[in-house]
């Protein structure tokens, strides 16, 4: 399942780049299509646009009547005028002279903060050495308390000693806080029990511990195991098919 939660996190990432592609080169086709027409006809315009820019820059420079040449200073929006239509300037040289739109480069940037963001965190792809998220369920202090209990004992009789103890030891080597370490009575095989609202977190220990323990099965907390697990929201309850593991 873990495999397949990450193929679709990847096909969706590459889905993503493919259609952020398919957007731009047709924003880019559209930009080349207009600028074409324009270059094709507008020659004239664009000198006459020019000599415009060039004589509101001198009259905005011009002192006021009374005044001194030189001496004057603009006026608030002849000021505000002559910047405005400098940045105006700049701002369409840059977009002739720049293969790729300005507004598309800073959506592309955009786009790709957005996809480093969903990369990093979202699809959780980023993993340690040991093909596990950065941040282990030791350091999230929210994480729920397992009780590790020893159900080996036959009817009537006494569990395997130090199995709850050896598997306490794999619940702790898992990244899971291991609470309280005791008995259960007698379980055939081996079971995460959840009390209400925990059952995600007792998949999620099932799945951790697979390899040491086997198919773990999960179920409700019944009362006798709340009890022995003394407020603990899991309960790992090895059984006799994993009696073995305190040898």
């Amino acid at each position: 399942m873990d495999l397949l939660k990450e193929i679709g996190a990847i096909l969706g990432f590459v889905a993503f780049v493919g259609l952020a592609v398919l957007v731009f080169m047709t924003f880019q086709q559209a930009r080349h299509l207009r600028r074409l027409r324009e270059w094709a006809g507008r020659s004239p315009e664009r000198a006459a646009a020019e000599a415009d820019r060039a004589a509101a820059a001198a009259e905005a420079t011009m002192p006021r009547i009374g005044e001194e040449p030189g001496t004057g200073e603009p006026s608030e929006p002849g000021g505000l005028t002559r910047i405005r239509g400098e940045v105006a300037y700049r701002y369409e040289e840059l977009d002739r002279r720049s293969p790729v739109s300005p507004l598309v480069l800073g959506a592309g940037l955009l786009a790709l903060l957005a996809a480093a963001a969903i990369l990093t965190g979202g699809f959780g792809l980023l993993a340690d050495d040991d093909g596990k998220r950065a941040s282990t369920k030791a350091e999230r202090p929210s994480e729920p308390v397992v009780a590790v209990l020893n159900g080996t004992a036959p009817e009537g009789g006494v569990g395997v000693p130090g199995t709850a103890k050896a598997a306490s030891a794999f619940v702790e080597d898992a990244g899971w806080k291991v609470g309280e370490v005791g008995d259960a009575g007698s379980f055939s095989a081996s079971t995460a029990m959840f009390a209400e609202g925990a059952k995600s977190d007792a998949r999620e220990l099932a799945d951790d511990l697979v390899d040491q323990l086997g198919e773990i099965e999960v179920v409700p907390m019944t009362p006798e195991v709340e009890e022995a697990a003394k407020g603990a929201e899991l309960a790992l309850v090895v059984g006799q098919d994993d009696q073995a593991i305190a040898g």
